[in-house]
């Protein structure tokens, strides 16, 4: 059966009109209403021209509830309607005009040759030393921002198989909201969402546990890729089978 994806911010305006902060570039008026959503996508049309625009989610930001006169939604990063689509707008180079003088003629190159300027070298022990001072602090700082990325989307590596769902609480704290899900073969998986983390918590339920009981068997992002795997009983690793799951 159809399930549906995770909540979108802009699922909770309902049928009511919004407008986007920055406005989309090449398009006259702005005001919108939500249609749909999938794992990474969002779909609105123009209140007036009823062109659909396919948005991708994580661009849309905060959403401000105050009508004022009407709801605001933060864009992350600036749009703009070309050739049928929507695209990141990209701001064009401005080249500088060429100097002139006061006559308006290009200033001519002189005919003599510039002066010569006594540069002195740095000793090549000095330079060496220096080129790996720099080599290390740019290692460093693209090492840092990779830890931050990944410490942001996944989980706390305590969470293991086995782990039912008072565990998972215990472990990495409650979770925003939760639901679950069944699959066209009938399995039930109960969903965990953690915002904060970018990060959503999968458990199995048993289908011959008559109180519901799961357990822990990954992590995934909220646009469906795999963060975590557990092995499975029968030997198996479970990331084939979060890959599979249909969006919700």
């Amino acid at each position: 059966m159809a399930i549906s994806p995770l909540p979108a911010p802009l699922q909770q305006l309902g049928g009511r009109r919004f407008s986007f902060y920055p406005p989309i570039r090449n398009v006259d008026h702005n005001e919108w209403l939500y249609r749909r959503s999938t794992w990474s996508e969002v779909v609105v049309v123009n209140n007036r021209s009823g062109v659909e625009c396919v948005i991708p989610r994580a661009l849309i930001g905060e959403v401000s509830f105050v009508e004022d006169p009407v709801v605001i939604v933060g864009l992350r990063r600036e749009l703009e309607w070309r050739e049928e689509a929507v695209r990141t707008y990209h701001r064009p180079v401005i080249e500088l005009p060429v100097a002139v003088n006061q006559q308006g003629n290009v200033i001519p190159h002189p005919d003599y040759p510039a002066p010569v300027i006594s540069i002195r070298l740095e000793p090549r022990d000095e330079s060496r030393a220096s080129l790996k001072l720099g080599v290390g602090l740019v290692l460093g700082a693209v090492g840092c921002l990779l830890a931050a990325n990944i410490g942001r989307s996944y989980l706390h590596p305590q969470t293991a198989a086995g782990d039912d769902y008072a565990a998972v609480v215990r472990k990495i704290g409650a979770p925003a909201s939760e639901h679950s899900v069944r699959t066209a073969d009938g399995h039930m998986y109960r969903l965990l969402r953690y915002p904060n983390r970018n990060s959503v918590v999968v458990l199995y339920v048993a289908p011959d546990s008559a109180l519901g009981v799961s357990q822990y068997i990954g992590a995934i992002s909220p646009e469906g890729r795999v963060l975590n795997a557990v092995t499975l009983p029968d030997g198996t690793n479970a990331a084939p089978l979060l890959r599979s799951l249909p969006a919700f």
